[in-house]
């Protein structure tokens, strides 16, 4: 492990204190014993830490926690098992403890990740070797989007990053958890606001009113006015990224000002901000703090190699070797903040393509049954991914109650569909109660991908007069040859360089988005009937599926889809035949949460989708279309 210390201003180093007090002769006063012992404390936290909540810390910990007391701006880029929600619990425990008044907020993504650090603090706290550090703990409170724990005039608080209230709220300590996936605009706009009141700020005008006062005296110069300490404190954890995305930006910027601290800029009568970054990969841990099984099972499937590189051994990367581009990818994601995004419902004035990757397995270690709907912009006749849908073992009238819900809440214009189970699915869905008490039924259209010139234009014409949406004839089957194989996938290549295949934004940064879905009689009972997975994240969370956990499980939906056609790599056979699948690593792996590929497959059945239903929709095709429907009424 390499140290850096930068160019910054030191601190104090933490033995004068010990020796400080090593020097104290004779009886101490009530209040000097506190005194004493609130700095002994302070400046020998792993002691602290067992003697108030009887867990004792590695070497790397009290050192990561001494730097959270000592700096402005900390950054940890570890791996995973590198404890990052452990240390970030016990530093709010400490810091409310020996700094009363302290306010922490703490902030992601989505609730369920800011209460990971909430519900880290109680479970150390509700320990039986916990009774000292219980005793400072006072009123708490959890509601649906907040949960609050008042403590020695302070308080710590989990939100989520959604609802115009958050604005109002104001910290001295705020903790970002996974980082790299919170927008910079939501970052600078609505998070460091939290921290624009110092904890001082009653004691900072009084000083200031009195040098006014000594100024115009004369009894001092302007110059030597006092320079406050910047309290204000801003934690950020994260796993690393790629090197074109937000975080590698801000860990750069801060690296520099390590090194350049001349080159900050700070407000007039405070001093500037320190930082402090810590990058730590598995191999650098404890060897007990390493599960070995968990490594060799990341590593030979897991997870892909990227993500191994980056979510284990904590490096950044370009990403660059990938078939589908992560970075173009990025590129085609509509920034968070803006319009569209993802959806549960469909907006009445759209058209919506949906494509399925049937799998009937009921092994929770099986492919994904996957799903993918695509909204379409009609004028610039390109898609944007706005829906998905992946489960692993769910029963066959899980997916169809599923498939019901986006067929009545989308307008489904076209189905495209693996042709493997297709017959086997869409048979099922047009025998079930729900499509039958809807009047509705699915029919085929025979398209044919492979056909080429004068047969595909020939081929289009006749499928156009197939095609019927009032009638329900809107679906595809789609042989996966190896001449649609490779034209499809570099299609997607192709409309992802070009910008014409769209990632929607999370839904889960638009406060207008999550109030009005709030507002929706959704019906749950068709969604993740079970939950997602077969436990909870631990005793706090519960298995059915909540509204905004939909909306969080959506935007994990879209961005996995991504990461899946990172994933993807090309091979060709001798006879010059291409083949798209994973790396053979991780199609070794026979684990729950093994590396898939589905939600990629169903991304480019779509993106084909959108070609199919726009050559459909051709004015010669629709012209003839109409005259012979017309013909046959007649």
């Amino acid at each position: 492990m390499a140290i850096i210390v930068g160019n910054q201003q030191k601190s104090k180093p933490l033995a004068n204190v010990n020796q400080e007090l090593l020097n104290l002769k004779g009886d101490l006063t009530d209040e000097e014993a506190r005194i004493s012992l609130a700095k002994f404390l302070r400046y020998n936290l792993g002691f602290t830490t067992e003697l108030s909540l009887g867990l004792t810390l590695e070497a790397y910990q009290e050192l990561t926690l001494n730097s959270f007391f000592n700096r402005n701006y900390c950054m940890l880029v570890w791996g995973r098992g590198g404890a990052k929600s452990f240390c970030a619990a016990i530093y709010c425990i400490l810091k409310c403890m020996l700094e009363p008044g302290t306010k922490i907020l703490i902030a992601s993504i989505n609730f369920r990740t800011s209460r990971r650090v909430f519900n880290e603090i109680e479970k150390f706290l509700m320990s039986p070797e916990a009774a000292l550090a219980r005793q400072c703990f006072g009123l708490k409170s959890k509601r649906n989007d907040q949960y609050e724990w008042q403590i020695n005039g302070g308080s710590i608080t989990a939100i989520p990053l959604t609802g115009e209230k958050i604005r109002g709220i104001r910290a001295n300590v705020l903790i970002l958890d996974e980082f790299l996936l919170l927008p910079p605009d939501i970052i600078d706009n609505v998070l460091i606001p939290f921290l624009s009141s110092p904890r001082d700020v009653g004691e900072r005008i009084r000083i200031r009113k009195l040098e006014e006062e000594l100024i115009k005296k004369g009894l001092l110069h302007p110059d030597n006015k006092h320079i406050f300490e910047n309290t204000s404190q801003m934690l950020c954890l994260s796993s690393a990224s790629y090197t074109f995305e937000h975080l590698f930006r801000v860990y750069q910027q801060w690296s520099n000002l390590i090194e350049n601290p001349e080159a900050q800029d700070s407000k007039e009568g405070e001093l500037p901000g320190t930082y402090f970054i810590s990058q730590l990969s598995y191999e650098a841990l404890p060897p007990h703090m390493v599960d070995q099984g968990a490594i060799q099972v990341a590593q030979s499937g897991g997870s892909s190699h990227h993500s191994f590189l980056r979510e284990y051994c904590a490096r950044f990367i370009d990403g660059g070797d990938s078939y589908f581009s992560p970075k173009k990818m990025y590129s085609c994601t509509i920034p968070d903040g803006e319009y569209p995004t993802t959806k549960v419902i469909g907006d009445t004035d759209k058209k919506y393509i949906l494509s399925i990757d049937p799998n009937f397995s009921s092994s929770k270690t099986a492919d994904y049954f996957a799903m993918s709907v695509i909204e379409l912009d009609e004028e610039k006749k390109q898609g944007i991914l706005v829906h998905g849908y992946q489960a692993a073992g769910s029963s066959l009238q899980d997916h169809i109650k599923y498939f019901y819900y986006l067929y009545k809440n989308f307008n489904i214009n076209l189905i495209v569909i693996d042709h493997a189970g297709a017959d086997t699915f869409i048979d099922a869905v047009n025998n079930s109660e729900y499509m039958k008490a809807a009047n509705r039924k699915i029919g085929f259209v025979d398209f044919d991908s492979d056909k080429e010139n004068e047969d595909y234009t020939s081929m289009v014409k006749d499928c156009a007069r197939q095609y019927n949406k009032d009638f329900g004839n809107i679906c595809v089957k789609q042989f996966f040859t190896s001449a649609f194989l490779g034209r499809a996938n570099s299609y997607l290549q192709t409309c992802i360089d070009h910008k014409k295949i769209w990632f929607a934004s999370r839904a889960s940064n638009h406060p207008d988005i999550i109030e009005n879905i709030f507002s929706m009689n959704l019906p749950m009972e068709y969604i993740y009937p079970r939950g997602i997975g077969e436990k909870a994240d631990n005793e706090y969370e519960t298995k059915k599926l909540t509204v905004r956990e939909f909306i969080e499980q959506q935007d994990f939906i879209i961005q996995d889809t991504k990461d899946q056609c990172a994933n993807v790599e090309v091979s060709t056979t001798s006879r010059g035949t291409q083949s798209f699948d994973l790396p053979s690593h991780l199609r070794k792996s026979t684990s729950i949460n093994r590396a898939r590929k589905d939600n990629y497959t169903t991304l480019m059945l779509a993106n084909w989708g959108i070609k199919i239903y726009f050559d459909l929709m051709a004015p010669e095709n629709f012209t003839k279309k109409s005259v012979q429907f017309v013909a046959e009424l007649i």
